[in-house]
């Protein structure tokens, strides 16, 4: 299975190496091969409501990632729906797995107070420019938001890594689309989502304490 895991990082690291020679064929499998190979993984080592979780978010990314391959501006709706069936079937695992008792009152006051203060100011530099995006966009972060939250929660450093990356991630999306555009937007930013992947897939599929899962595979 780490192998796999292995494989997967490669490949988000050549989608990334190769941006320069974007657009090429074939290159949203490319993008959406990490997150697909998290998938059969997860599948393979997680049990219950869990791995339907997963899967579920999984294939949301996968969607999102074709969908931003294709064109960011274009099939952004379309992008923000799929990636919000992540987002949530995030929000359900990450509920299941916190840990607030492994916190101290003011590291459980600043898991809450920073992710929503970021999107607090960010929803209002959006507002200028979101037009008929706003709402769409309102209900997206908030769910980010409280995906980022409950894995700040977890007492699990890989997931509330990644959770952290993952929101910085969709952040710079709509800072880059909606506040401030900046040069080289697309690389930095899939560089941190896929990070945020892989720390939470590594969270979740390895390091195991807490989470149902099959037996260890060699």
């Amino acid at each position: 299975m780490k192998t796999s895991f292995v494989i997967a990082a490669l490949l988000g690291a050549l989608y990334i190496l190769l941006w320069p020679l974007h657009p090429y064929p074939f290159s949203y499998l490319l993008k959406a091969a990490p997150v697909l190979i998290l998938a059969l993984i997860g599948v393979k080592t997680l049990t219950g409501p869990v791995r339907i979780a997963y899967l579920l978010a999984m294939l949301g990314s996968a969607a999102g990632d074709i969908f931003l391959d294709f064109d960011r501006q274009l099939y952004l709706r379309q992008a923000l729906a799929s990636f919000l069936l992540t987002q949530i079937a995030y929000i359900v695992i990450f509920t299941r797995l916190r840990q607030r008792h492994l916190l101290s009152p003011a590291a459980l006051l600043a898991s809450t107070l920073l992710p929503v203060a970021g999107s607090v100011f960010l929803l209002w530099q959006f507002y200028p420019n979101t037009g008929a995006m706003w709402w769409p966009v309102v209900v997206y972060v908030l769910c980010l938001t409280a995906m980022a939250i409950l894995a700040l929660q977890t007492g699990q450093r890989w997931l509330a890594l990644g959770g952290a990356l993952f929101m910085t991630a969709d952040a710079l999306i709509g800072v880059n689309r909606f506040w401030l555009a900046f040069d080289y937007s697309t690389p930095l930013i899939v560089s941190i989502y896929m990070t945020a992947q892989l720390l939470i897939g590594y969270g979740l599929l390895f390091a195991r304490r807490g989470i149902a899962t099959r037996p260890a595979m060699v």
